[in-house]
């Protein structure tokens, strides 16, 4: 069967637009290989037949028909001993649309993420399953909605309840954060994600968290990278981007307000990193956002 294309219409920016999303059932279309990479999309979907074996940071598992299959993005994957029948319908959610939908439910935490490098993967009834076809059917319908910015808030909102459900899973296991085992160097790695959350308004230099945690910027830069794919420096300004987009959506914040809060020099300086790791202005944003 071939892969449904819900999004035709050309995007009017990188913010907006819903970077390609589509319902697939090609096993060809998803960005997996042999070869373990790091994803630039998150995979969502349900095994309908067969087997294949995943591989996300060295957890290998077995899915069969029935099993959910939820890889975030940034993760280290890969598929191998796939079946001559094996079958899957999903849905890729790109990085950034990722970040924007989740920033809405959670913020995302490195222990979230080694939960998910293992527990990427589980059993569904038939009931569920088909629930999740009719869901990727709903949003199928949604994409189609000619106006961008609607069909993009609209996919975000029912992506967030998705993202909800698995999340909720999560907190609602109490061996989760127990049942797993970090290296030194993923303990470090930890640390530095809780240092942004706590400091990513006062400083958005790397040295500044490799001080606090006693190792050079050019050890953290390489520990950061080897366990999630992006770099220190990315990570920094991805939390950042994340607090003044949500600050944004707060029509009772002033921009200059948000300029103090999330510490620019002032509103020029915010406009410009913004609008360098988002293609748009804050003013922009504010103004095109569906809340």
């Amino acid at each position: 069967m071939d892969k449904t294309k819900i999004n035709s219409k050309p995007p009017l920016n990188d913010t907006f637009d819903l970077e390609e999303f589509n319902i697939y059932t090609k096993v060809s279309d998803l960005p997996l290989t042999e070869t373990p990479a790091y994803l630039e999309e998150g995979i969502n979907g349900i095994c309908t037949g067969g087997s294949a074996l995943f591989n996300v940071f060295y957890n290998k598992r077995k899915v069969t028909k029935n099993d959910l299959v939820t890889i975030f993005p940034y993760q280290l994957a890969s598929i191998t001993e796939i079946s001559n029948d094996f079958s899957i319908v999903f849905f890729k959610v790109p990085k950034k649309l990722f970040l924007d939908t989740i920033r809405g439910v959670y913020r995302p935490t490195l222990d979230y993420f080694f939960y998910m490098r293992k527990y990427y993967s589980f059993p569904m009834c038939e009931e569920e399953c088909k629930r999740f076809i009719h869901f990727c059917h709903i949003l199928t319908f949604r994409a189609d909605i000619p106006c961008n910015f609607f069909r993009r808030e609209s996919i975000m909102s029912l992506l967030r309840v998705f993202y909800w459900d698995i999340y909720v899973g999560y907190k609602n296991n109490p061996k989760a954060t127990q049942s797993i085992k970090y290296t030194r160097k993923e303990k470090l790695v930890f640390d530095f994600f809780c240092l942004i959350i706590e400091y990513h308004s006062v400083s958005r230099d790397v040295a500044f968290y490799a001080e606090k945690m006693c190792i050079s910027p050019k050890y953290l830069t390489m520990l950061v990278t080897d366990n999630t794919g992006r770099s220190a420096k990315e990570w920094i300004v991805e939390y950042t981007i994340i607090e003044i987009k949500a600050l944004l959506r707060d029509s009772n914040f002033e921009i200059k307000e948000i300029v103090s809060q999330t510490n620019f020099q002032s509103s020029s300086t915010m406009t410009r990193f913004f609008r360098e790791h988002t293609g748009i202005t804050p003013s922009e944003y504010r103004k095109n956002i569906i809340i």
